[in-house]
Formats: C-alpha cells, structure tokens, sequence
C-alpha cells in the first residue's frame, strides 16, 4: 500500500501525447548527434531531469494509448514488477573533500509494470552511488550521469518493454559506454550496488 501511495503522489496530472502515432518501433540508437563533450549532470539538478525525461518521454509517447511515467525511487517496488539491470560510464565527486572520479560502473536498476486495466505503465528507476576512496566516510556520492548514457539507458528499456508487451522481436541492445580510463579499479568495498548484489558486469534483465 505505501508504494501505491507513493506512485499515485509522483505521477504526473497530465501527459501530452500525440493524437495520431505510428505503431512503436525499436530504437536504434546512434551518437553522432550527441554531444560527446558534453559533462555530466547530477540527479538533484533540473538539467538531468529534463533529459531523464525528455528522453523517457520522446520514446514512451509512441506507445500510446497506453501512457508512461518515469519516477526515480531509493527502494526496489514489489516483486510483481519486472526489473532490468544496465550500465554506463559516470562521474562521482566527493562532497566532503572534492575528490573526484570517474566510473566505468555505473549502475541504474530499473522497475517497470503496464496496468492493462488503465492502460497506465511506470517505470521506477535507481541510480547507484560509490563512497570516496579518500574519505571512506560511509557516504555513498551520487553519481552524476554523461547525457549520451542517459539516452542508452532510456533507449534499452524502451527496447526491452516493447519486446515484452508491443511485440517487438530481439529488439537492439546497446552494451557500449562512453569512452575513457579511469585511474583506479573498481572497488566493490565503496559500490552501493556491489554491496546489495547488484553490479555483475553482463547486462540483464528479468
């Protein structure tokens, strides 16, 4: 009951959806048009919400009737929803002491169920964070996300949802990350994600 309370407070009043629409197809993601050199945003700020939603809004409006709605959460619904797991290459600095660093594991979780009944689909998503090596302060950053893997991400559950319930067949699946070297390994010690059993490598959902 609490998650329904929840849910029915974060959804929005209203979704503007296009009266005419072709049937949904799968993304094929390309990143010519992206800006490569753009810098990461973090959760909290406006400019990532704009495109976690604009992105999620983009693609979901073409499952219309049916109408979607993306709400981030800090705990995982009831086992009834499906989950899909995925990566991306993210920044994290340390509110503490400034430190900085980048990640080639990051990881978003995402929870998604459609309600026949009302035609209303939600998709509830995660973003793990990582403690500073230097502080090790029990803190986890949050991590701040590449515009480019936002678009990825958004674009693989889009891709995994119409093959679940739109009929889409072996639909693309993006599993690149944005390039780069960070300087030190992964430390599973100060992943929020590896301490809750959620940072395999592979990609998966279920």
């Amino acid at each position: 009951m609490h998650l329904v309370n929840e849910i029915v407070r974060y959804v929005p009043a209203g979704v503007t959806i296009p009266t005419s629409l072709s049937p949904p197809t799968p993304v094929y993601l390309c990143v010519d048009n992206i800006n490569t050199n753009a810098s990461p945003i973090s959760i909290p700020s406006s400019s990532m919400e704009m495109v976690w939603h604009g992105e999620f809004d983009r693609l979901f409006c073409q499952y219309f009737p049916d109408q979607w709605h993306l709400l981030s959460t800090h705990y995982p619904p009831s086992n009834r929803w499906r989950t899909f797991k995925d990566s991306a290459k993210v920044r994290f600095s340390c509110q503490q002491c400034g430190h900085g660093w980048t990640s080639m594991k990051g990881r978003v979780i995402f929870w998604f169920h459609l309600n026949f009944a009302t035609s209303s689909g939600y998709v509830m998503f995660k973003l793990y964070g990582q403690q500073c090596m230097r502080c090790k302060n029990g803190c986890y950053e949050p991590a701040m996300w590449y515009p480019e893997e936002v678009v990825k991400v958004i674009g693989n559950v889009y891709n995994r949802i119409g093959q679940l319930h739109y009929g889409f067949v072996r639909p693309p699946l993006r599993i690149d990350r944005r390039a780069g070297k960070p300087r030190n390994q992964h430390n599973t010690d100060l992943c929020q994600a590896c301490k809750e059993g959620l940072c395999k490598e592979e990609w998966s959902f279920s």
